[in-house]
């Protein structure tokens, strides 16, 4: 009886002791579980986050992209009308008696500023307007970068400049002008220059005043540009006595809205309808290239 009391209390420890040793097993099964739908749980939620933060920083990037846009085209709209106010001002203005109190007034009234020693007898007005771009100081593969990606986008980068000068209270000579600067490969080189196309005017008292080039002794005279070996440029250019009251109304008959064209470059017929007229009537064609 002994025996089998004893006998009858170690199967009951022996089965104590397997149901302890399971149980303890389904804990660490049960825990083990856990930890991986822990771990997969946090994994989860970790790439939630990284994709919601993608999501943010590319909306963010788009944003900036976008917003830089809007402001440096419409930067350049602002810019373009400051330039056609001035064209209005000048095509309005007789060249032939135009003096000092004429000229300050459209040039101060259109943002320039006289020289330090400016007087009625002597002076001279300068005026530049351009993009934000060539306000930069950029210089090699940024400038290159810059000038060849933006038109791609719809911005064209450009300067207009306009300079008077006063002499004995009449006046005496004027620049005006406006270049869209690109750049292009001109040679086999395969280098970029930056290379401005544009319309350029100039004006003086006299025909004597032209002592050099195509203006020298004319009246009125137009003719294309190209510049020269390492200093490129495609310009149209005009100039004209300041007492030819017909030539000066056309030689600053100016249209400068294809400045801000998204999809091309300006032409010379877009930019000076009547000075280009003038230019292709010479061969008696009027079929030159607007572009060249």
């Amino acid at each position: 009886m002994r025996r089998r009391e004893r006998g009858g209390g170690v199967n009951e420890c022996k089965g104590l002791v397997t149901s302890l040793v399971q149980g303890t097993q389904g804990l660490s099964v049960g825990s083990r579980l856990s930890e991986v739908i822990d771990t997969h749980s946090k994994r989860t939620d970790t790439r939630r986050r990284f994709r919601a933060a993608s999501r943010w920083m590319a909306r963010l990037v788009l944003i900036s992209i976008v917003g830089s846009w809007f402001f440096l085209y419409i930067d350049s709209v602002y810019q373009r009308r400051r330039a056609e106010s001035l064209f209005a001002d000048l095509r309005s203005l007789d060249f032939s008696t135009a003096g000092f109190a004429e000229v300050r007034d459209i040039m101060i009234r259109n943002g320039a500023r006289p020289g330090a020693t400016c007087n009625p007898q002597n002076c001279m007005f300068r005026l530049q307007i351009m993009t934000r771009l060539p306000r930069l100081p950029l210089q090699g593969r940024k400038a290159i970068f810059f000038y060849t990606t933006l038109p791609y986008i719809g911005i064209r980068s450009w300067v207009f400049g306009a300079e008077f000068k006063i002499q004995n209270g009449k006046l005496y000579t004027s620049s005006t002008g406006a270049w869209e600067y690109r750049m292009e490969r001109i040679d086999s080189s395969g280098y970029r220059y930056l290379v401005p196309l544009g319309y350029g005017i100039e004006t003086r008292r006299d025909a004597a005043s032209f002592e050099y080039g195509p203006c020298s002794g004319q009246d009125y005279e137009v003719w294309v540009s190209h510049g020269a070996f390492k200093f490129p440029a495609n310009e149209l250019s005009t100039c004209v006595v300041q007492s030819a009251q017909a030539a000066t109304k056309r030689v600053f008959d100016v249209h400068l809205s294809c400045l801000n064209n998204p999809f091309r470059n300006c032409r010379f017929d877009e930019l000076a309808p009547s000075a280009w007229a003038d230019y292709s009537a010479k061969d008696g064609t009027g079929t030159r290239d607007p572009h060249k």
